[in-house]
């Protein structure tokens, strides 16, 4: 299942944004730029996903955040993934910015591959190479390539 989330995933190497919430806007719109969602879930999917952050920040720790959501809307179970150089405002636990933003939309009916994709995340966010790695990491193919690498087996 996590091979098929990482090689369907939108990635955005570079986001434009600067606030949490205009990342998450950002990532929904390029979901909605590949075809992974519908335009007219756009709007549904983003409140769904700002009243998870504020039920308590998905800012996870180490620069990660993992905003997430299951909704009728979603079909698929899709990754969208985007890096910001400079970093985020993001009230994450450790209080850091954030430069990785792994947003997973998840059918209602999806519950394990839900939890078994932020599962993988958070084992990602305590891994320093894998921090490090995807700093470095300029492109969407290259982004690609090192999620691939530290995929489950």
């Amino acid at each position: 299942m996590i091979a098929a989330l990482i090689d369907n995933a939108v990635i955005v190497p570079s986001l434009s944004s600067t606030t949490k919430d205009d990342a998450i806007v950002e990532l929904v719109q390029a979901a909605a730029d590949a075809n992974r969602i519908k335009a007219a879930h756009r709007k549904p999917l983003r409140e769904a996903l700002f009243a998870r952050e504020a039920n308590g920040s998905t800012g996870i720790g180490n620069g990660i955040a993992v905003p997430h959501v299951k909704a009728k809307q979603i079909t698929t179970m899709t990754l969208v993934l985007g890096c910001s150089a400079d970093g985020l405002p993001y009230q994450a636990v450790d209080g850091r910015d954030v430069q990785t933003v792994f947003m997973i939309l998840a059918p209602e009916n999806a519950a394990e591959d839900h939890l078994q994709a932020l599962r993988w995340v958070s084992t990602l966010a305590r891994n320093a190479d894998f921090r490090r790695f995807i700093q470095t990491a300029t492109d969407e193919s290259a982004i690609r390539e090192l999620l691939h690498e530290m995929s489950p087996s």
